[in-house]
């Protein structure tokens, strides 16, 4: 017997004596967020399974709780829309899976594939389909599952925002308060004594509907929440929140002579269990397949940059001067702009990082396709001044231009932030027509900018979009050196005005 089996005998042994005092004890384990695969340092699929198969010899009566969040975008996903994971989570057996609206990244045809593929149930309690007059294909709006004498309610709700951000045709996402408090309702109806809610992003109804015992639990898992978030987290009992990207939650709860139930809960990370090894041999194919994919170097990186997320979504993002340079020199437009929330790197690479198509595929994971507007400038006026509303939030509607300078306040009311805008240095006139290059994505109302729908769409020559990551991938062969600068393309006055103080 190795050391590494008998380390695992004691942490099993630790789990039942410690974590288990009663036989009639309910133990939920949650886990969300994991889009990436072969990034142990982080948690991995290979740990997590390891960590459900302890929990479950410990204890019969446990619940996996898989939070979605997963499905898209990342660089394998970008092939296969997310397949490779459940594949991994087939092999884990979730009890239930909750669909956020990152499982949207490639469309609601992919994720009825994929729930089709799945040996678990998908939960997305507020979604409807008009054309089905009823769920969409593959999902459910909840799951009735009984354990330790206690009967479970299992429900996942969508960003609402999801349906402009991911631009759903077909799916309709309805009311979080309304769809959860009904389909709670339903679940009491059914004998349901303790119903739980899984989540991707944060939302105060959901808070309400915990002060007011409309639901029981609420699990998510969101390493980019905000510090006041996770302080008021604190303070609302049974919200449990997970911000680190290698934790997940483990619950405990148990009916009381009273007919109460007890709830007690834990943080606790992957990276203390080791890799089980039929899934770590199966991510590590995964990996592999991916590597022989994307593993050619395009580039070499002569001046360092990043791609985190808080920076692309704040400010002008040297990267990004790039992709947008690239649109302006395929399209000959007046103006380039792309979305913050395309670039998904979160990297940072150092002066001569070699650069790969798999970083590339990372940093750009969607297919958005390239289209050239003619537009008026009140509309990209108006189209601006929105970009720029969510500020404090890190919204991914936060533009990056190109044949254009901007300079907006964050200290002002949203939707009166916008100082001033140029373009090919002069400032902008609202009755003047511009060419604009952009992506179908915003064409079509992506993050909010329905104004660019206002354009006449100009179809190129050859009559087909090209895609953006496959530009920007032709651009940077061109000279086999990525050599980026800012440029005060987008300069934040309220910035200014306090370095001045």
């Amino acid at each position: 017997m190795n050391l590494k089996t008998i380390a695992s005998l004691l942490l099993l042994f630790s789990f039942s004596r410690f974590c288990f005092p009663q036989s009639d004890t309910l133990t939920i384990l949650f886990a969300a967020d994991m889009p990436i695969i072969g990034q142990n340092e982080s948690g991995s699929y290979a740990q997590l399974a390891t960590a459900v198969k302890q929990y479950r010899a410990a204890q019969a009566d446990t619940l996996f709780l898989f939070g979605g969040n997963s499905l898209g975008p990342s660089p394998m996903s970008s092939f296969d829309s997310g397949s490779h994971i459940v594949d991994l989570l087939n092999s884990i057996e979730p009890d239930a899976m909750g669909v956020t609206k990152r499982e949207y990244s490639y469309f609601e045809e992919q994720l009825s594939l994929r729930s089709f593929e799945a040996v678990f149930p998908m939960v997305a309690s507020n979604i409807f389909d008009p054309l089905q007059n009823s769920m969409q294909n593959g999902l459910m709006k909840s799951v009735t599952i009984e354990r330790a004498g206690i009967k479970i309610g299992i429900m996942a709700v969508v960003d609402p925002l999801a349906k402009q951000q991911y631009l759903l045709n077909r799916v309709v996402v309805e009311d979080i308060s309304t769809s959860v408090t009904q389909e709670a309702e339903i679940l009491r109806r059914a004998g349901a004594e303790l119903i739980i809610v899984m989540h991707g992003s944060l939302f105060p109804e959901l808070d309400d509907l915990l002060e007011r015992k409309v639901v029981d639990i609420t699990l998510s898992k969101d390493h980019f929440a905000p510090e006041r978030e996770i302080e008021k987290s604190k303070n609302i009992d049974n919200k449990i929140l997970i911000t680190e990207a290698g934790d997940f939650a483990l619950l405990q709860i148990s009916k009381q002579s009273d007919e109460s139930i007890d709830i007690q809960w834990q943080r606790q990370t992957l990276s203390r269990f080791a890799l089980d090894p039929d899934i770590a041999s199966l991510e590590l194919d995964y990996v592999q397949r991916l590597d022989r994919l994307m593993n050619l170097p395009i580039a070499t990186v002569k001046k360092g940059f990043n791609t985190f997320r808080n920076a692309t979504r704040s400010s002008e993002n040297e990267f990004a001067n790039m992709i947008t340079d690239a649109m302006l020199d395929y399209t000959d437009a007046d103006i380039a702009i792309i979305n913050s929330g395309g670039i998904r790197g979160d990297t940072v690479y150092a002066p001569s990082h070699v650069f790969t198509r798999k970083n590339l595929v990372s940093e750009l994971p969607f297919r958005a396709g390239i289209v050239t507007v003619q537009i008026l400038g009140q509309d990209l006026l108006e189209a601006l001044e929105l970009s720029v509303s969510e500020f404090d939030y890190n919204k991914g509607r936060f533009p990056q231009l190109s044949g254009a300078e901007m300079i907006f306040d964050s200290s002002r009311p949203a939707n009166s932030r916008m100082l001033s805008i140029k373009i090919q240095g002069e400032e902008i006139q609202a009755d003047k027509l511009y060419t604009l290059a952009t992506t179908d994505y915003l064409y079509n109302g992506g993050d909010g900018y329905t104004e660019f729908a206002n354009g006449q769409l100009i179809e190129n020559s050859q009559n087909e979009r090209i895609i953006l990551s496959d530009l920007v991938l032709y651009s940077i062969l061109q000279t086999k050196v990525i050599s980026v600068e800012k440029q005060n393309r987008i300069v934040n006055a309220a910035k200014l005005k306090g370095a001045e103080q």
